[in-house]
């Protein structure tokens, strides 16, 4: 099978929508009649991302049961939580050489397929920020992001990063091994070497992370 270009985040433990998560994954809780991943996968699919990466933690079974009645979709087990940047460099090896990742809980109509064109080691999928989001400071036409709150760079950015991106695999040189988080470990290092550019997304964008979010989705 040829390196999937897309890798979907679907570890996580869901503990804010318990006890919904208790006995089901966050991403197979139904929305619309169907688990909320299928709907991440069709996003996937539109753009042409017919090979597909999951990973999984919590009640992986069920998740392993769900992609293998979907042909191309290939789950990686992690036997303890490896976070954003040890999931995908535990994976990489499964991985083509630039992939887009998404995430198992948000709903979005990002265009892949602008993400991927970007010219850029790394490129986030970025909207204008609101309320608790974190502060993404980017300039320029077309955007590159030189800071991340609280990470590396400005602190007062207009933006935030949507959990949406793409990525050279060479770039996941820069993960540890173990738990990692991607931003705090590779994109630190890109964004001070001036080597990640954002997208702008003007269009849908839900994070399922309450029970209010998931009843509004529903």
């Amino acid at each position: 099978m040829p390196g999937a270009t897309a890798f979907i985040l679907a570890a996580g433990l869901g503990t804010r929508l318990r006890p919904l998560t208790d006995h089901t994954p966050k991403p197979l809780l139904p929305v619309r009649g169907r688990p909320l991943l299928d709907h991440v996968l069709d996003h996937a699919r539109a753009h042409g991302h017919q090979h597909v990466v999951v990973n999984a933690h919590w009640l992986a079974p069920q998740l392993v049961a769900w992609a293998h009645e979907r042909p191309g979709v290939t789950v990686v087990v992690e036997p303890t939580i490896l976070g954003t940047g040890g999931g995908l460099r535990n994976a990489r090896h499964l991985l083509a050489e630039r992939f887009v990742v998404l995430n198992g809980d948000i709903l979005c109509d990002v265009d892949l397929t602008a993400l991927m064109a970007v010219p850029a080691p790394a490129v986030m999928a970025l909207r204008k920020r609101e309320g608790r989001h974190t502060a993404v400071a980017a300039w320029g036409s077309p955007l590159r992001v030189t800071g991340i709150a609280g990470v590396v760079g400005e602190n007062d950015g207009a933006w935030h990063f949507t959990g949406v991106h793409a990525l050279d695999r060479a770039e996941l040189r820069r993960v540890p091994e173990g738990e990692a988080c991607i931003i705090r470990t590779a994109y630190r290092e890109l964004v001070a070497e001036d080597k990640v550019a954002g997208l702008e997304h003007g269009g849908t964008w839900t994070d399922i992370g309450t029970h209010e979010e998931y009843e509004r989705v529903r």
